[in-house]
């Protein structure tokens, strides 16, 4: 079993609640509840729902960390009528952050527990940015001044991990051996191959590649900054 998956169904059994009545007070299928709980699925992005259905301390519920719930507390927390009615929390998502200076390997975004923190984002406005399942999302803060002035020290970005074709022009997250780089991709459109460029004029670009030979962990899809 998966660790939050057997912590989901310890919750469940102790108020004594069946799967049925866990999926709809989260919002998803019995099945989702039915993988979970098996280890078939290895982690769910409705942490904060299933912990609200529970009674239970989120972090627990997705990393173990502290303690459960007593049965009779956790009762008095749980929230398990449909959480369609409660929009501030039912509509919205958490997407794990990752700081690009940090983060390294080819599945950097792969586990939330290199995350620094989580972002909430409308269920509804990631559906019409991004096809892609929300759990293929990722937050990434930006560290250091290559890609200024559209992205600054700091300032946010939405990855979306399955868009890697890096023939479609864009700014792009790249791996280079275990650093990550944020930096804009532009196909030449006679000879079908790339420049990938910093925004910041200092730094150099490089040209001529061959996108084939280019690692891309994902594309930006959303830019979140400050105002100076």
């Amino acid at each position: 079993m998966s660790g939050v998956g057997t912590r989901i169904k310890k919750a469940r059994e102790a108020l004594g609640m069946t799967q049925v009545t866990l999926a709809r007070a989260v919002g998803v299928s019995q099945q989702a509840v039915m993988e979970l709980e098996s280890g078939r699925a290895k982690g769910t992005k409705h942490g904060a729902k299933f912990a609200r259905a529970l009674g239970q301390d989120p972090l627990w519920l997705e990393t173990g960390d502290g303690r459960m719930r007593e049965p009779a507390k956790a009762k008095r927390q749980a929230r398990t009528e449909p959480q369609g009615t409660v929009p501030e929390l039912a509509d919205y998502e958490r997407i794990p952050l990752f700081d690009i200076g940090a983060a390294t390997g080819r599945n950097a975004f792969a586990n939330t527990a290199g995350a620094i923190g989580f972002e909430l984002f409308a269920s509804s406005w990631l559906r019409q940015i991004s096809s892609s399942p929300f759990s293929q999302l990722a937050a990434v803060a930006m560290s250091g001044d290559s890609m200024a002035p559209t992205l600054g020290h700091g300032d946010h970005a939405l990855v979306d991990t399955a868009q890697l074709n890096l023939r479609r022009e864009g700014i792009y997250v790249l791996r280079l051996e275990d650093t990550l780089l944020i930096r804009r991709v532009t196909m030449h459109p006679a000879t079908k191959r790339v420049t990938i460029a910093a925004d910041n004029e200092r730094y150099q670009p490089y040209t001529d590649l061959d996108p084939d030979a280019l690692e891309a962990l994902g594309r930006i899809i959303w830019i979140g900054r400050t105002l100076g």
